[in-house]
C-alpha cells in the first residue's frame, strides 16, 4: 500500500472520531437528555424488570370487572334508554340474541305512529287501529 494512500485513510479514520465526538456534545448540558442517560446507563447496568406482579389473566379478568361495574353504574343512574332499562336492568357483555323487531318493539324505534310523527313523516300518533 502506497503512503499516500495509508495516510489518506488514517485522516479519515481520525475525522470520524472526531465527528463522533462532536455529536456526544451536542447532549451535553440539555436536562431531558442527561436525565435519558442516566437512565439509559441505569438500564444497561440493573436492568429492566420483565415480569409483572400479576399473571396477565388476572389483570385482564380485573378490568373486565371493573369496566362492567362502572358501565352497570352509568346503566343504572343513566338517563338514556328507561325503557329498555325496565326490560334489562342488568348488563352483560354476553350477546342477546334479539330479533329486529324486537329491538324496535323495546326502544320504540320502530314503524309507529309516535316514533314517525316525531320527524314529521305521520300526522298523528295514534295507531290507526283507535
Amino acid at each position: 500500500m502506497s503512503i499516500k494512500i495509508y495516510v489518506a485513510k488514517e485522516n479519515i479514520k481520525r475525522q470520524k472520531k472526531e465527528k463522533n465526538a462532536r455529536k456526544r456534545f451536542l447532549h451535553i448540558g440539555i436536562k431531558g437528555n442527561e436525565i435519558a442517560n442516566t437512565l439509559a446507563k441505569e438500564a444497561t447496568t440493573d436492568g429492566i424488570p420483565a415480569s409483572l406482579p400479576f399473571p396477565k389473566s388476572f389483570l385482564k379478568k380485573q378490568l373486565l370487572q371493573l369496566s362492567l361495574l362502572r358501565w352497570q353504574s352509568e346503566w343504572d343512574n343513566g338517563e338514556p334508554g328507561r325503557s329498555v332499562f325496565s326490560i334489562i336492568p342488568k348488563i352483560s357483555n354476553k350477546q342477546l340474541h334479539w330479533s329486529r323487531e324486537c329491538i324496535q318493539f323495546a326502544t320504540g324505534h320502530g314503524p309507529f305512529p309516535s316514533y314517525l310523527k316525531s320527524f314529521g313523516l305521520h300526522s298523528t300518533d295514534y295507531c290507526g287501529c283507535g
